[in-house]
C-alpha cells in the first residue's frame, strides 16, 4: 500500500508512469520506503496480534505509522524522490492512502477475529503452572480459546480455575480432544509424567495436535522467561548457551562505540550548564557514582548526573525508586523524564563496562538473589543503558516487579540479536521523546 502511494505520488507530481517498471528503474526509492515503513510499524507494535485483532486500535496505529513513515521518508536525502510540486495534491494523496490503510486494517482485524483463526487449547495440569498459563493466554493471546484442564486430581474435577473448567483426568484426554476439535495441548505439569499420560499425549500428536510445554507457551506469549515455573527444564528454557559467536559481538561493540561517541558529543557542550543547574537546584555533587555489577558480577562505578538530594540512599530505600519519590529534585525529574541523567553512562560504554543495550545495571542486593530464582543469570552479559525489560515493563517498585524484569532480561539474553538491539534503541528513543523516564 505504501509503495502504491509512492507510485501514485510520483505519477501525479513528476509524471512517471504508474507502472511496476518504475520500481525496477529506481529501486532505492521503494526499498528505502519499505525499510522505513517496516521499522516504524514494528516499533509501533502494528504487527502485534493483540493490537491487530482490535479493528479501531489497529486502524489508528497503522494510520499513525503511515504518516510517521512518510515524514521520515521525505526527510531522507538522496534516497527519496524529489519533493512534490503541489503540497495540496500530496496531502490529499497521503490522506487517501491513510484512509485505505485504515480501512484495510479494520477488515483485516475482523477477519483475524474469525473462529477459523482461533487455536483451541487444553491445559494438562490444573495447578499453579496451569492456572498461570491460562491467565497468560487470556491476557496475551486473543486467538487462544481455552477448552479446559485435564488433571489427575479427582478433587479438582468440575472446578473452575481462572475461568477455565477442569474436565477430568488424563483418561478423558482423547475424548476431549476429539469432541472439542482441540488444536493444541499445553503441558503444565511440574512432576514426572505418568507413562499412560505420555502415551495419551503421543496419540494426540499422531492425529496432528501440537503439544508444547507451559514455559514455551509462556515465553512465546509474553516475551519473558518464567523462571519460577521452568523446574527441571531450566537447561532448555534458560539462556545458558554462549552468545559470543559470529559477527554479532563485533557489530554490537562497533554500535556501542559509535552511539556512545555521538552521545558524548551531544552532552559535553551542555555539561557546564547542566552542572550549574544541578548545583543551583540542590547542594551536592554533580555526578552520582554508585557501584553496580557488570558482566560476570564484576563491580564498577556508574557515571550518572545526580537527580536526587545528596545522601539519598540514606534517606530512603536505596534499591527501589518509587513513582513520585520525594528524594528526587525538581531538575532531577526533568533529567529522569528525558533520560539526560544517563548520558554520562556513555563513558562506561566506551570503557567496555556497559553496552548500549542490555539488562539495567543493578546494585548487589543479596536478598534479591535469594528471593528470585536464577537472578544472577542477568550477569551473563554486559548491562545496558537501554533494555528489553525497560521498554516492556518499565521500572521496578519491589521484588515482584524485579522478578518480571528478570523474566524480560533473560528473554533478551536468550534471543539477543542486532535486530532486537536496534528495535530496543528505537523504542527507547520514543520513550525519551514521550518523557516516559522516571
Amino acid at each position: 500500500m505504501v509503495n502504491a502511494f509512492a507510485l501514485t505520488a510520483l505519477h501525479v507530481n513528476i509524471g512517471t508512469p504508474f507502472s511496476p517498471s518504475v520500481v525496477f528503474e529506481r529501486p532505492i526509492w521503494f526499498v528505502s520506503l519499505t525499510a522505513v515503513w517496516l521499522i516504524v510499524a514494528c516499533v509501533g507494535d502494528n504487527y502485534d496480534l493483540r493490537q491487530a485483532r482490535q479493528p479501531f486500535a489497529s486502524a489508528f496505529g497503522v494510520i499513525k505509522a503511515f504518516f510517521l513513515s512518510v515524514i521520515a521518508y521525505v526527510l531522507l536525502p538522496r534516497i527519496s524522490p524529489p519533493p512534490p510540486t503541489s503540497r495540496i495534491t500530496f496531502l490529499l494523496l497521503a490522506a487517501s492512502a491513510a484512509a485505505l490503510l485504515g480501512l484495510w486494517r479494520i477488515v483485516y482485524a475482523k477477519a483475524l477475529a474469525a473462529p477459523a483463526f482461533d487455536r483451541r487449547l487444553v491445559i494438562v495440569g490444573a495447578g499453579w503452572a496451569g492456572s498461570t498459563i491460562a491467565r497468560v493466554l487470556r491476557t496475551y493471546d486473543p486467538s487462544a480459546t481455552l477448552i479446559g484442564y485435564i488433571d489427575s486430581d479427582n478433587n479438582k474435577h468440575g472446578q473452575t480455575i481462572e475461568g477455565v473448567r477442569v474436565l477430568g483426568s488424563w483418561t478423558r484426554l482423547d475424548t476431549v480432544v476429539t469432541d472439542h476439535q482441540v488444536s493444541d495441548i499445553v503441558l503444565a505439569i511440574t512432576h514426572q509424567m505418568h507413562s499412560q499420560l505420555v502415551r495419551a499425549v503421543l496419540g494426540c500428536v499422531e492425529r496432528g495436535v501440537r503439544v508444547t510445554s507451559m514455559p514455551e507457551v509462556f515465553e512465546q506469549s509474553t516475551e519473558r522467561i518464567p523462571v519460577e515455573h521452568i523446574g527441571d527444564r531450566w537447561v532448555v528454557s534458560l539462556p545458558i548457551q554462549p552468545v559470543h559467536k559470529g559477527f554479532y559481538p563485533l557489530l554490537k561493540r562497533i554500535m556501542d562505540i559509535t552511539i556512545s561517541m555521538f552521545g558524548l558529543l551531544i552532552i559535553c557542550p551542555l555539561m557546564p550548564l547542566l552542572a550549574l543547574a544541578i548545583k543551583l537546584d540542590s547542594p551536592g555533587p554533580v555526578f552520582y557514582r554508585p557501584e553496580r555489577l557488570g558482566r560476570g558480577g564484576r563491580p564498577f562505578r556508574l557515571w550518572k548526573l545526580r537527580t536526587m538530594v545528596s545522601n539519598a540512599d540514606k534517606l530512603g530505600d536505596p534499591t527501589f525508586t518509587k513513582q513520585g519519590d520525594a528524594r528526587i529534585t525538581r531538575l532531577g525529574r526533568f533529567l529522569r523524564a528525558t533520560h539526560i541523567d544517563e548520558f554520562p553512562q556513555f563513558v562506561n560504554i566506551l570503557r567496555g563496562e556497559m553496552s548500549v543495550v542490555g539488562p539495567r545495571p543493578e546494585r548487589y542486593v543479596p536478598e534479591l538473589e535469594e528471593a528470585i530464582p536464577f537472578y544472577r543469570m542477568r550477569y551473563a552479559v554486559k548491562p545496558g543503558t537501554a533494555g528489553w525489560a525497560l521498554i516492556k515493563q518499565g521500572y521496578a517498585d519491589g521484588v515482584e516487579d524485579t522478578l518480571i524484569k528478570l523474566q524480560y532480561d533473560l528473554y533478551y539474553i536468550k534471543h539477543q540479536s542486532l535486530f532486537l538491539d536496534v528495535f530496543i534503541i528505537m523504542k527507547t528513543m520514543i520513550d525519551i521523546v514521550g518523557l516516559r523516564g522516571r
